[in-house]
């Protein structure tokens, strides 16, 4: 009998076993399984963690996990797995496109991933051939035999295929880390938090009071250690007002906190449309997501010799514009006609820097413009072309990571449509409304200071930070918290299993900027001179081979599905 070793089992994990189990079921064959996972939070692992608090949310509309669908019934062996349903099927979902879209905590999709898992683990637990095995793996090694040989701290075991679908992994510290880890070392009274997550690492300063706290990044990992800091004993939020979300911060006594976000540009996160109906107004027809992915696929899928990302920019341009012809009295007035509006969509997308009537001036005071794109996200005030855009390609961006995942470009080009799609999350994976209300509720309460939002001047002082602006002011931080979230960069990556597959040879980045070099279904491509091993990645760390890599609907998608047949019909071979 085959072994098969599935490493890491968050939501990627549980698919994979879930189609494994559905392809074995259609061939009537079995396979020893031996998962392994060192928290112990199988099927959620630490991102969806139910133990987690409910200040860290979902930024993805609770309407948008159709995508988590139901699970048939599977008979593997002479065990039943029965039928799960989807998550909209298991919290009753029912919204009304007028109401107010819903952003639930992780903790709860966490619960249901939990159960999901759980209603696999009962029938199968009592079989020799599924082992749970609560530990890292350390190295992979192949063995003449032509089994694979993995490591834990204190056991090995032989299998004959892996799966990889471990999630974020840690990276060498940036040089600025370094130095200021060495800093906090050296002197009293000074902390620094490497990583935002799990929150709870903060509960030794979540109710200290005078205290002054530096926050690297203003993005969605910023807004969660700022909501986990500030909900606590002296004080909390409350939505005042139901149709816009508007929020105060209200202090039952006084802490004395004020929390510093930075980051290089200082632009803050573009919040989604308040619910479907004003989603809607952003939503591609089915012909033009169509054409979308066949002027992608006529590229990239073939051999043709590419030098721009016109194949990409193009057909996103004709789009966006029709829509924001379409919107009318809701846009930005305006009498450009749709070729010119094409033109301006195209130099936005080529160049961050380009300027236009149409795009939102972004230089004004912070939490004006956080105010302006909250109105906007409304359908309070007239909607911008950059707020559009951005709109619109979060619903091309599925079309998108399904036509060029996989592409046959040079890795430069893939490194270009991986940079713009990330330039792109400032508005496609924006937070809830509400949240950004939070923020400017924090800003009137006196506790978020965005006067060093952008790119200060950081000296290192004998009690911590001095962080300088623009128009010369200062202040003082003596805790520094770090809420950038390490990019997937497969050569900078400095955990034990990573570090060992390059050593060995048995991976390649497909760029010296990105992930691992995967096939269509899969598995690791190795160096021409290397034998293939039969190892595949799903997930994060094949970023570059794959795009998509950090949405939670891609966790059970197509890429799963392709390897699981592929695992299967090779076992028939």
């Amino acid at each position: 009998m085959k072994t098969l070793a599935i490493i890491g089992f968050g939501p990627r994990g549980l698919y994979a076993l879930e189609n494994l189990l559905l392809g074995l079921s259609k061939t009537n064959s079995t396979v020893k399984i031996v998962i392994f996972e060192a928290s112990e939070t199988l099927g959620s692992g630490h991102v969806w963690n139910e133990d987690q608090p409910d200040s860290n949310w979902i930024n993805i509309t609770e309407r948008a996990l159709s995508g988590i669908e139901k699970r048939p019934k599977i008979k593997y062996g002479n065990v039943i797995v029965k039928g799960f349903p989807s998550y909209h099927q298991w919290c009753n979902f029912s919204l009304k496109p007028s109401e107010n879209d819903t952003f639930p905590p992780r903790n709860k999709l966490g619960r249901y991933l939990n159960e999901r898992y759980d209603s696999i683990e009962k029938p199968l637990g009592n079989l020799d051939t599924f082992i749970i095995i609560n530990a890292a793996v350390q190295s992979i090694d192949y063995s003449e035999n032509d089994t694979l040989i993995l490591r834990t701290h204190t056991e090995s075991w032989t299998c004959d295929d892996v799966v990889l679908t471990i999630g974020h992994q840690s990276t060498e510290l940036s040089d600025q880390m370094k130095a200021w880890k060495s800093h906090a070392k050296t002197k009293t009274n000074v902390s620094l938090f490497e990583n935002p997550y799990p929150v709870s690492n903060f509960n030794t300063i979540k109710n200290t009071t005078d205290l002054t706290i530096g926050i690297r990044g203003f993005g969605l990992g910023m807004i969660d250690v700022m909501r986990y800091l500030v909900i606590n004993d002296f004080g909390n939020f409350k939505v005042v007002d139901d149709a816009t979300l508007e929020t105060v911060y209200y202090k039952v006594k006084n802490q004395n906190l004020t929390l510093v976000p930075f980051s290089l540009d200082g632009l803050p996160l573009v919040p989604k449309p308040l619910n479907q109906n004003i989603d809607n107004w952003f939503k591609p027809t089915h012909k033009e997501l169509y054409y979308f992915k066949a002027e992608i696929e006529a590229v990239a899928q073939t051999e043709k010799e590419v030098h721009t990302l016109d194949f990409l920019i193009k057909p996103m341009a004709t789009i966006a514009s029709r829509i924001f012809i379409d919107l009318k009295e809701k846009a930005f007035a305006h009498k450009f006609s749709a070729i010119e509006l094409e033109a301006i969509v195209t130099n936005w997308l080529k160049d961050d820097d380009f300027q236009h009537e149409l795009l939102q001036n972004e230089n004004i005071p912070t939490e004006k413009l956080i105010q302006t794109y909250i109105d906007m996200a409304l359908g309070e005030i007239p909607i911008s072309l950059d707020f559009c855009i951005g709109q619109v390609w979060r619903h091309c961006q599925p079309t998108l990571y399904t036509a060029f995942s996989h592409a046959n470009l040079d890795s430069k080009i893939i490194k270009k449509v991986i940079d713009l799609d990330e330039r792109s999350k400032r508005y496609s994976y924006g937070p809830p409304i509400e949240s950004m209300q939070q923020v400017l509720a924090l800003v009137d309460a006196k506790v978020l200071n965005l006067g060093f939002v952008t790119d200060p001047d950081i000296k290192l002082e004998p009690n911590g930070w001095k962080l300088t602006n623009t128009e010369n002011q200062s202040v003082h931080c003596s805790i520094m918290i770090n809420s950038i979230l390490d990019a997937p960069k497969l050569l900078e990556i400095n955990t034990d299993l990573v570090k060992n597959l390059l050593q060995n040879d048995f991976i390649q980045p497909i760029h010296s900027e990105l992930g691992i070099e995967t096939s269509e279904d899969g598995y690791v491509v190795t160096p021409n001179d290397k034998p293939n091993v039969p190892i595949a990645v799903l997930g994060r760390l094949a970023k570059g081979s794959v795009i998509g890599v950090d949405a939670i609907l891609e966790c059970f998608g197509q890429r799963i599905e392709d390897w699981a047949k592929a695992y299967v019909a090779k076992l028939e071979d």
